[in-house]
């Protein structure tokens, strides 16, 4: 267990202070900010309500906030690079950042950054109660976002007010930033950087790791392959497609399925698919088909969309996935082959998201830290990189060392009834606090007065 009494002093407060720290993440759930690329749901409210809500919160813990909307044209410095999309619009969605001064910080450069996003995947069907109407049964915060991340964040502003509160001083300044389109492509944190935040020992992501130490994540395309058939009768005997005859697209797109299938086994003994710090190998994963429009006649196309994964092994000279879309690209080249059909009428890809991959080294204080204060709590420290993407790779490729770190499970995320264990959440605000209390060191600083707390919201 903690043994310092600084350390003593900061966990005593977070106790004390926990039913306040679950109320703060019920009412950031309670708060829709689904981002406008998800369509109409949206409407509904989005990002800057609840980064209006982060900022009283950040003022009232007496931080300086730094607040600005990210510019597609100014941000096209970047278009050659992952997170970049040009058709992104940010008016009344901004990014924010607050900054904690330490009275003995030597040095104008911030020492430690907590990065979330605020954007949430919209509620979808298939919920007990409303998606954006939080709930506490079983243990258990519900809600879209309680896990993925408004969880990590409002885990992050819980271990900041503890700490703030405790009367033991930082010696090195702490930020916490809040970004939108996160789960659209990153550009948010693409951003954050491009404004030139660069903390010195790094930054923690507290997306869902269910408490695991992830100094890795993988990168993420989606794209998706049309093949173009010819429509016609299906109950009927069709000449050649060059006498006018139908073309079945769906009869093709089983033969690229099975392309994709035999790819992804080659794929399972790479060693640039395969990570020590990944549970699997990355693969081609084919998440939506779209074909045919009557029982009665031939498909005249054939769409699949899908996800594919790489690692930091393959990054493309622009740190992206570059290497990885132009595989795709032969295989389908090779599908084509010399058929006569697909020769004259070839398969159309299509792009649509590069959210890149970053790894921090297993031996940096920012790796070490949370490990450190998993065991002074009693938890087993476990290392396991994040399996799908987070916004890990923009920092790291600006030199800004990163991980991810937070609580709640993944495989919950974007699901109905999605949710956080609220024992782990404890256990997450107390080891986000004894990280700080490690990385930005201790002295003696004011504390958080009863009335800026309330400020907070």
């Amino acid at each position: 267990m903690a043994t310092t009494p600084e350390q003593r002093e900061v966990l005593a407060l977070v106790d004390a202070q926990f039913d306040e720290a679950v109320g703060l993440l019920r009412d950031l759930i309670d708060i829709p900010s689904v981002g406008p690329w998800f369509g109409d749901d949206a409407a509904v409210s989005g990002e800057g309500d609840v980064q209006a809500y982060l900022r009283r919160h950040l003022e009232g813990l007496g931080a300086a906030v730094d607040q600005w909307e990210p510019s597609a044209a100014e941000l096209a410095v970047h278009a050659d690079g992952p997170g970049y999309f040009a058709d992104r619009d940010f008016t009344g969605r901004p990014n924010l950042v607050g900054r904690f001064r330490s009275g003995g910080a030597d040095t104008d450069r911030p020492a430690l950054m907590f990065l979330g996003h605020c954007d949430v995947v919209p509620g979808g069907p298939g919920w007990t109660e409303g998606p954006f109407t939080s709930t506490i049964r079983d243990g258990r915060v519900i809600g879209r976002g309680a896990c993925d991340m408004k969880g990590g964040m409002a885990a992050a502003l819980a271990a900041i007010r503890a700490v703030r509160s405790s009367g033991v001083a930082l010696t090195r300044d702490l930020q916490f930033a809040s970004v939108t389109e996160e789960e659209t492509g990153g550009m948010g944190t693409l951003a954050l950087v491009h404004r030139g935040y660069r903390p010195e020992l790094g930054i923690v992501i507290p997306e869902p790791t269910s408490l695991q130490v992830a100094p890795l994540c993988r990168g993420i395309i989606w794209g998706e392959i049309t093949i173009p058939g010819k429509s016609g009768h299906i109950e009927i005997e069709q000449p050649h497609w060059r006498d006018g005859g139908a073309v079945d697209a769906i009869a093709y797109g089983r033969r690229l399925l099975d392309a994709i299938d035999a790819l992804n086994d080659r794929w399972r003994t790479l060693p640039e698919k395969n990570h020590r710090h990944m549970p699997l190998p990355c693969q081609v994963n084919v998440a939506e088909i779209d074909a045919g429009t009557y029982p009665s006649a031939f498909a005249g196309s054939f769409t699949i969309r899908f996800d594919i994964q790489y690692l930091p092994a393959e990054l493309d000279a622009h740190g992206g996935g570059g290497l990885v879309r132009a595989q795709i690209e032969d295989l389908v080249r090779d599908f084509v082959g010399t058929d006569a059909w697909l020769t004259e009428h070839p398969p159309v890809v299509t792009w649509l998201v590069d959210a890149d991959c970053g790894e921090t080294d297993d031996r940096h204080p920012l790796v070490v830290a949370p490990q450190t204060a998993l065991a002074a709590l009693g938890h087993e420290a476990v290392v396991q990189g994040v399996t799908s993407h987070t916004d890990m790779g923009l920092p790291i490729k600006a030199g800004v060392p990163t991980i991810t770190f937070g609580p709640g499970q993944l495989s919950v995320a974007h699901q109905p009834d999605e949710h956080l264990d609220l024992a782990e959440y404890r256990s997450c605000i107390e080891a986000m606090a004894l990280v700080i209390l490690d990385l930005c060191g201790a002295g003696a600083a004011p504390t958080v007065t009863a009335a800026s707390e309330a400020t907070g919201g």
